[in-house]
């Protein structure tokens, strides 16, 4: 377990060093399964709570215990209206569905306002170990989805960005480039 945990620093602090974009790999995880919109009782119950911690992590548990298939969506919305609660509302969606938790780490995350993103990313991955500890492989697995999908940044060179930055775009100094006459 500890080799999970360590891996996880290593790729929060890395996503974070590079400064990626962690929004292609939550279109990637959508657009592989578009889950049925939210109902409009869940929206309702999170805006209602207004951003109180305690209130707002209980809403959040009861509304994915209903709604298990929805618990990244609804950690999103409710991430995304009350961002200071992000950790809070992340352990309350994973107590209430521990088999979601890869989902809810990325939905939480890419709720946050882009300056947020990086700076709460290790706040929430261990809320996520202190609610779930046995979801170390959920939590790794979709950290590095987002460490390593970093988004449809047009790259350089022509090249994109999708994928990990293993090795730098390689460009010939322009003297190599000048023909002979």
């Amino acid at each position: 377990m500890f080799g999970s945990r360590a891996l996880a620093a290593l790729v929060i602090g890395a996503g974070v060093v590079l400064g990626a974009p962690l929004s292609h790999a939550a279109q990637t995880a959508q657009a592989q399964e578009t889950p049925p919109p939210l109902p409009p009782d869940v929206v309702s119950a999170i805006t209602q709570s207004s951003c109180d911690t305690a209130e707002l992590a209980g809403v959040v548990k009861q509304q994915v215990t209903a709604h298990q298939d929805l618990a990244g969506d609804i950690a999103g919305i409710a991430a995304s209206r009350c961002p200071g609660d992000a950790a809070d509302v992340a352990a309350a969606a994973a107590t209430a569905s521990p088999t979601q938790v890869a989902a809810i780490l990325i939905a939480v995350i890419e709720a946050l306002p882009p300056g947020q993103q990086g700076i709460a990313a290790p706040g929430i991955v261990v809320a996520l170990q202190n609610a779930v500890p046995e979801a170390a492989d959920q939590i790794t697995s979709a950290i590095t989805q987002l460490a390593f999908n970093p988004g449809p940044n047009p790259g350089t060179g022509g090249r994109t960005n999708i994928g990990a930055p293993l090795v730098a775009p390689h460009t010939d100094p322009a003297s190599s480039q000048a023909t002979t006459p």
